[in-house]
C-alpha cells in the first residue's frame, strides 16, 4: 500500500507543520499513518506511536512493520503524553480529537515539549483560549478541507499570546495574516452554525438565554466582518 493513497489533506497538513528533524510523539496514533508518512519523507529523526487503547495500537504496529519501519517507529500504550520519558521526544502530535481533551493532555503533561502540532476536531475556540491563558503561543495555523469539514492545525510552543478580539477565538488571527484560502469556507461554517444556534435561543424568553443570544449575535456580526476583509484579498 502507497502510503500516499491514505494521507488524507487533514493528516498532510498535520504531517507539514512538524518541524524538519524532529523526534515525535504521536498521540492518539491510531493507524500510525503520520509517523509512518514522516519517516519516508525522511522529515523526522525518529518518532513514538502512542495510543490509549490496544487495538489502534496494534494496528499501527502492523502498518510500522509493513513499511519496515520498526528502527525508526516505536509504540507505546499511553494516556496523553504520561508515558513519554524525557529526551524521547521534542515534538507532539496531537491530532484527532477535542479541543478540550487536547487541553487536559497539555495539561496532564509530565514535562514540556519545545513543539506541539494541535489539531482539534472540536473546541476550536476553547483550545485557542486555553492556549493564551496558560502560556502557549500559536506561531502557525494552517487549515485542510476534506469534504464539507474544515480542519484547523496549530503549530504551538511556549510563549505570550494575546488574542486581540474575540472573534479570533473562532477564526485565528495567524490565519487571516497569512491568508489561508480556506478562511472565507471556515467563516461560512461558523456563520451557518451561529445562526442556526441564535435562531434557536429566540424561542426561548429565559434571561440566560437572551444573553447568549447576544453573545452569538454580536459574533456572528464580527464573522461577517471577517468576510468582508477576505473579499478585499
Amino acid at each position: 500500500m502507497n502510503i500516499e493513497t491514505v494521507m488524507t489533506p487533514r493528516l498532510l497538513a498535520i504531517s507539514e507543520s512538524v518541524p524538519q528533524g524532529a523526534k515525535v510523539a504521536d498521540v492518539g496514533t491510531d493507524h500510525g499513518y503520520i509517523p509512518i508518512y514522516l519517516c519516508l519523507k525522511n522529515k523526522i529523526e525518529s518518532a513514538l506511536a502512542m495510543d490509549l487503547r490496544p487495538g489502534p495500537l496494534n494496528r499501527a504496529e502492523e502498518n510500522i512493520t509493513r513499511y519496515g519501519l520498526e528502527d525508526k517507529i516505536k509504540t507505546r500504550l499511553s494516556n496523553g503524553l504520561l508515558e513519554l520519558s524525557k529526551g524521547e521526544a521534542d515534538t507532539a502530535v496531537i491530532a484527532g480529537m477535542g479541543g478540550l481533551l487536547i487541553a487536559e493532555i497539555l495539561e496532564a503533561a509530565p514535562f514540556e515539549l519545545s513543539c506541539y502540532v494541535l489539531q482539534p476536531m472540536t473546541a476550536t475556540a476553547e483550545l485557542r483560549q486555553y492556549l493564551e491563558e496558560n502560556g502557549y503561543q500559536i506561531c502557525r495555523e494552517v487549515l485542510a478541507k476534506e469534504e464539507e469539514k474544515i480542519y484547523t492545525v496549530m503549530t504551538v510552543r511556549r510563549g505570550k499570546m494575546k488574542v486581540t478580539d474575540p472573534v479570533y477565538y473562532q477564526v485565528g488571527e495567524s490565519l487571516m495574516k497569512s491568508r489561508d484560502p480556506l478562511v472565507p469556507d471556515l467563516i461560512d461554517s461558523l456563520l451557518r452554525k451561529y445562526t442556526t444556534a441564535c435562531d434557536g435561543l429566540l424561542k426561548s424568553d429565559r434571561e440566560e438565554t437572551k444573553e447568549k443570544e447576544k453573545q452569538y449575535s454580536l459574533l456572528i456580526e464580527s464573522l461577517q466582518g471577517l468576510k468582508k476583509e477576505c473579499q478585499t484579498w
